[in-house]
């Protein structure tokens, strides 16, 4: 089934670092995005270390309405993620989460964008798929709330699951418990290469819920580059992905003139996300 904010075009606070959140939904909705993908590490006052609350939420999504954006993705991927090292460290971790759970529900999120952690213990690497999944039902528990936000898992080239091939147990335990994976095109080309798509199995695909739309020079591990300044043919990429109904950030963190790179990529991001949602290119993955 459809996400209920596919279709919308969807940009990112975590691309504006140095403004606030208010000044970054103008900028984002100047740019011509309809809804907006809120950076946890961007709630707070950042001059001071505060304690978040479920009223910073609540203001976020007052900001985001006025500036005329749907608040689409909390986007939680920062800090430690431990489920591995002890069972303290896992309830820490599901403590974490139902917070995050907690705030996103507040906002009006459909989902709240987490990471599956850094882990090279290869005595712990075998269970470290069953832990996460198991760490993730703790935290929906926990959280208190009867329809909580859904959970992605967003995979990036240094944490277990892309470093050390354990995407497909990783996505497979997910999905069992209702969470899906956040594939980000930049990520996926730097653990992959440009052809990562066909390093992919379909049942890997199948448990994909979200997508961060960015290219890559297949080095830079944190640096998403504009549509056509990197190595990946992001037109062949979609095309896999078409017709069903994923939602698409357009993901630009770490890249240092975000503004000019919307104004010059928003007609082939637009493109994008009409091929994504089109049902007239729905077919079976391959």
């Amino acid at each position: 089934m459809p996400s209920i904010d596919a279709g919308r075009l969807i940009g990112m606070t975590i691309g504006l670092p140095k403004l606030d959140l208010e000044e970054s939904f103008r900028v984002l909705r100047a740019a011509g995005f309809t809804a907006v993908e809120v950076f946890l590490g961007q709630l707070g006052p950042g001059i001071v270390d505060a304690p978040l609350s479920e009223a910073h939420a609540v203001a976020v999504a007052q900001a985001a309405r006025e500036a005329r954006l749907e608040v689409s993705t909390l986007n939680c991927i920062i800090g430690t993620l431990d489920a591995y090292h002890s069972t303290s460290a896992r309830h820490r971790t599901a403590q974490f989460v139902a917070e995050a759970l907690r705030w996103g529900a507040a906002m009006g999120a459909v989902r709240i964008l987490l990471w599956d952690g850094e882990l090279d213990d290869p005595q712990r690497l075998a269970d470290a798929p069953d832990q996460l999944a198991e760490c993730l039902q703790e935290a929906m528990a926990h959280s208190g709330l009867t329809h909580p936000p859904q959970i992605a898992i967003e995979l990036h080239p240094n944490t277990f699951a892309f470093r050390h091939r354990l995407h497909e147990q990783t996505a497979e335990r997910l999905q069992a418990i209702g969470a899906g994976i956040c594939l980000d095109f930049c990520h996926a080309g730097v653990a992959f290469g440009p052809h990562f798509m066909d390093e992919l199995s379909p049942q890997f695909l199948a448990a994909v819920t979200h997508l961060h739309y960015a290219d890559t020079d297949g080095q830079s591990e944190q640096l998403h580059f504009p549509p056509g300044l990197g190595v990946l043919d992001l037109d062949a990429v979609v095309e896999r992905l078409a017709g069903r109904g994923l939602p698409m950030a357009w993901d630009l963190f770490g890249w240092p003139s975000p503004r000019s790179a919307f104004h010059a990529g928003m007609a082939a991001y637009r493109a994008a996300v009409e091929k994504l949602r089109d049902q007239g290119h729905e077919r079976s993955l391959p």
